[in-house]
């Protein structure tokens, strides 16, 4: 009876009881990590999915901390074996608590395993391919559109520069075409012109030729007059060849 209450002071500081709390809620929450982890590598693109990638680090970081809080208990047990006398704790409490650590480590180790496992580096490198084969299709299609774009602006360009072209000739064409009507129109009044100044020309001569045929009756009468000594005679045909000058000059002058 005079040992309980050192026992019970020992148990109080048991390290083990404490750790091994610890423990079993960091075993329960990498298992359930771990299953989510199964679902996500079986039904999604691990090389894509950013929550598969982030809960895999996370998993190796709590795998790592539970490595390390069994160990501690591990420790403790150590501990508890070396001072029998000082934990008074029975065959059976410290086999239990060997199973419990047991336990734990194949938990552990299950979860480590599946992790690195050969299926599961298998799918990921199989994620991994996809994820670059369809990083570059997706790269050749946007250089095809991208390709498919420039040769429509392209087109697009050269159809308007054609329109401007066409537009340019077909103006080219009809000022040209008005610039050969009035040609034309010129032409037509030059035409016109020379025919009427012909006209007058063929009146001018025939008038001419109808002078010449009086002069030349005026000039017989002239000779005839000349050959006599008669001053009102003379007089008279000097009249008649001034008259015949004047009509000359009216008729180059109208």
């Amino acid at each position: 009876a005079g040992a309980e209450p050192g026992a019970m002071r020992s148990q109080r500081v048991d390290p083990f009881d404490v750790a091994k709390d610890e423990v079993e809620a960091a075993v329960r929450k990498v298992q359930f990590m771990h299953k989510e982890w199964k679902r996500q590598l079986e039904q999604q693109n691990t090389a894509e999915n950013q929550s598969f990638k982030d809960l895999h680090t996370e998993i190796v970081g709590e795998l790592q901390l539970l490595a390390y809080d069994l160990q501690e208990v591990h420790n403790s047990i150590q501990t508890v074996e070396q001072n029998r006398d000082k934990f008074h704790l029975s065959d059976e409490q410290l086999r239990a608590r060997r199973a419990f650590v047991t336990r734990s480590q194949q938990a552990h180790k299950e979860v480590e395993d599946d992790l690195n496992s050969s299926r599961a580096n298998k799918k990921m490198e199989d994620d991994r391919r996809k994820a670059l084969l369809s990083h570059s299709r997706k790269e050749q299609q946007r250089e095809q559109q991208r390709s498919a774009m420039e040769a429509e602006a392209y087109f697009e360009q050269e159809s308007l520069l054609q329109k401007r072209l066409i537009d340019q000739q077909e103006d080219e064409l009809a000022q040209l075409s008005k610039a050969t009507q009035r040609v034309g129109q010129v032409a037509q009044a030059i035409q016109s012109e020379l025919e009427s100044e012909q006209q007058m020309l063929d009146k001018l001569n025939e008038d001419f030729d109808e002078q010449t045929q009086k002069m030349g009756v005026l000039m017989k009468g002239v000779t005839g007059v000349l050959k006599t000594s008669n001053k009102c005679q003379i007089g008279g045909v000097a009249g008649l060849i001034l008259l015949f000058v004047l009509l000359v000059w009216l008729i180059f002058n109208t």
